[in-house]
């Protein structure tokens, strides 16, 4: 009987999972596997968000304690699912949280979850922003469309383009993230993708995180 080789967990827009399938892989042992209509085959998830729902039954008998947190990324909601020590873990989580996970998907009737295996929180919004541009970077290296902005993908003008190249080529230190949004006035999804495209064309490059400069 075969092993199963452990796999790195990858990052994911929610979407992805809940638009997915997921099915039993292996006879005689077996584990689960998220098909997502990109064609990957996934194991364990990594993802961020925001907290919107929590439900906590602190069990008692046979009963279990158990906890749900509902994560939303921004593209759909997913509910996070834990048990006892699991469920107690979760617990200390609140609504309103950012959170970075890493977890295994799984299916219960029609709903898929996932089941954390490691949340942190996350208290510095620098690190969300580092998160959402580490997935960008992803998807447009697999040449995915990015879920939550598929309607402004490729989709730049010249004058959006030109306007953010500007403003970084102008700084000799280079200019932060905050720094062109509050500049140009733009939402987040358009410069954040804007940026990326400098990046991939070798416009630009990222000294330091978040923080961009002319080549």
């Amino acid at each position: 009987m075969s092993e199963f080789v452990p796999t790195p967990p990858i990052f994911l827009y929610i979407t992805d999972i809940v638009d997915g399938r997921i099915e039993k892989e292996g006879e005689e042992r077996f584990r689960w596997v998220l098909k997502t209509y990109n064609g990957e085959k996934i194991y364990k998830v990594r993802l961020n968000g925001t907290i919107i729902q929590k439900y906590h039954s602190s069990g008692g008998g046979e009963k279990k304690s158990f906890t749900s947190l509902t994560l939303d990324d921004g593209t759909n909601t997913v509910r996070l699912k834990g048990w006892e020590e699991n469920a107690e873990d979760m617990n200390k989580f609140e609504i309103g949280n950012e959170i970075e996970l890493i977890g295994k998907p799984r299916k219960s009737e029609d709903e898929i979850y996932i089941l954390p295996e490691q949340i942190l929180e996350i208290e510095d919004p620098n690190k969300e922003l580092y998160l959402r541009m580490k997935k960008i970077k992803r998807y447009l290296k697999k040449d995915f469309a990015i879920p939550s902005e598929k309607h402004q993908i490729q989709k730049h003008t010249f004058e959006q383009k030109a306007q953010i190249y500007t403003i970084i080529t102008d700084e000799e230190e280079g200019v932060e993230l905050e720094n062109i949004l509050e500049k140009t006035k733009l939402d987040r999804a358009t410069v954040e993708s804007v940026i990326q495209e400098l990046l991939n064309d070798g416009d630009i490059y990222e000294p330091s995180t978040l923080k961009f400069k002319k080549i």
